[in-house]
């Protein structure tokens, strides 16, 4: 036995927790070793001394003001858990609240580069906020000057003449502008088979396939049974013939048909559109006789108004344009197996089994949605989760 096993066996001996056998050695290793036996009689009368110290009575009142105290940090850890789910609690719903109004702002991506002119750059010189001040102001400074709009050398007469034609045209003799769309929902035995088809009808009809989103939906009998949501554009006199193709190639769960007739708005926006370039025109007349900087930025200012506004108006046009030519048509289709198209048995126990499949078919639809909800909202529960986690982990340590 070497010393320093001596002096880890040291403060076991002097309690009394060694062997015999391991007493024995230790004290056979004190006769033989000096220096073990000169650090055990300080250590013995070190011990020595501690027993001789006297206890001493507390002050009065000190258990009393022990207690209270011990009973104060007991009611500030309760408090401090209290507050830390207080404000865990607070910080998730914050999180949910900026989660849900960022996807709402993301439905609302691209709108506003609708309405952005591609020829501003043309008449960035002014500042866009000054331009409905100009509305109001151009006529009264510019009749103040040498090219007065009611001077001889400029007649303006032309001008309003066409400006009134074209409020004067009527809609009677214009081509209708009829947008057409379709929901329907419908149920086939084989899917890859219904969409070949329908995609060689539509090529035959001069349409196109806009999306097709595919999924399996679930397996039964060893078979993928597959779901698919389609958006289909086909020529609007074409429209009704591809409804009845769809409805005698498949079994329809729904169909919901809407005609909205725009022809109004359309050449309203039209018009105005005329007018609009007829103004520009008169406009850019006004600038050639400009004599000051001041006025030139004015009517730049102007005519980029004018300007963006035909713009966006000639965008609107062309989307009614596209939707009144081309009908769009939201298909859904839902591959079933046969025994979903079978029609009701008599038999009880045929019934019970169709039943019994349904109910599967039911519960694995219904285990598959509540997943696609989880992945969905992970985002969002994600952050929550770790929050809270945070907040357990500081109250189990306080």
């Amino acid at each position: 036995m070497n010393c320093n096993e001596m002096n880890d066996l040291m403060s076991q001996y002097f309690d009394d927790e060694l062997k015999d056998e391991e007493k024995l050695y230790f004290e056979n290793h004190l006769k033989q070793c000096s220096k073990c036996k000169k650090e055990f009689e300080s250590y013995k009368n070190f011990i020595n001394a501690l027993h001789d110290i006297k206890e001493e009575n507390p002050p009065a009142g000190y258990c009393d003001r022990l207690h209270k105290k011990l009973l104060n940090e007991k009611s500030n850890k309760g408090f401090d858990k209290i507050r830390w789910i207080k404000y865990g609690s607070i910080a998730a719903a914050l999180i949910i609240v900026f989660s849900v109004i960022s996807s709402l702002s993301n439905l609302n991506i691209g709108m506003g580069g609708m309405s952005k002119s591609e020829n501003s750059a043309k008449y960035d010189s002014v500042s866009p906020e000054e331009a409905p001040e100009f509305g109001m102001n151009m006529k009264t400074e510019i009749q103040s000057e040498e090219y007065d709009l009611n001077d001889a050398n400029y007649d303006d007469s032309g001008v309003e003449g066409q400006r009134i034609a074209v409020r004067s045209e009527a809609i009677g003799d214009k081509e209708m502008k009829i947008i057409k769309t379709g929901n329907i929902a419908v149920e086939t035995e084989d899917y890859d088979k219904f969409i070949s088809e329908i995609s060689t009808e539509i090529s035959t009809l001069g349409g196109y396939l806009e999306k097709n989103n595919t999924q399996v939906r679930h397996i039964y009998d060893n078979q993928e049974l597959k779901y698919g949501n389609l958006i289909i554009r086909v020529p609007q006199d074409k429209f009704y013939d591809f409804v009845k193709f769809i409805e005698n190639l498949s079994k329809v769960q729904n169909k919901s048909i809407l005609e909205t007739d725009v022809t109004k708005e359309y050449y309203e926006k039209d018009n105005k559109v005329k007018n609009l370039e007829i103004q520009e025109e008169h406009l850019r007349q006004l600038f050639d006789k400009a004599n000051t900087v001041e006025e030139m930025l004015q009517i730049e200012n102007e005519l980029r108004r004018v300007r963006t506004e035909i713009d966006g108006l000639n965008i609107s046009l062309s989307d009614i344009d596209d939707r009144a030519s081309m009908s769009t048509i939201d298909l859904e289709v839902d591959e079933v197996s046969r025994a979903n198209l079978m029609a009701r048995r008599d038999n009880v126990w045929d019934r019970a089994r169709d039943g019994f499949i349904n109910t599967i078919n039911g519960l694995v639809n219904f285990g598959e949605n509540i997943i696609v909800w989880i992945i969905s909202i992970s985002p969002i529960l994600i952050p929550i989760i770790i929050i809270l986690i945070i907040i357990g982990i500081r109250i189990r340590k306080r």
